[in-house]
């Protein structure tokens, strides 16, 4: 008779440390090089599209938990990493 295998109880009993958010996000940085990011401005206009359509393929059960972190860590690269715009800043 076979043992079955050992339940998964969370973070600790896999050999890998586990993954956080910085970590993530520079995984999508560095998957990025040589690829532009959109400005400011145009990331804002696509965050809506973006963001829904992140929402539809978590409700639909198409990704992971890692996969819908790393969508985010990518989208908050993304964020921190689009050029400024030209001219004065409002704050």
């Amino acid at each position: 008779m076979e043992d079955p295998p050992p339940y998964h109880t969370g973070p600790t009993d896999s050999a890998e440390p586990p993954l956080a958010t910085e970590a993530l996000v520079a995984q999508a940085h560095a998957h990025r090089q040589g690829i532009p990011y959109d400005s400011g401005d145009r990331l804002l206009r696509k965050l809506p599209e973006m963001m829904r359509a992140l929402c539809d393929q978590v409700l639909g059960g198409k990704m992971t938990a890692g996969d819908v972190a790393y969508a985010l860590a990518a989208l908050i690269d993304s964020i921190e990493s689009a050029p400024a715009a030209a001219g004065p800043r409002r704050h």
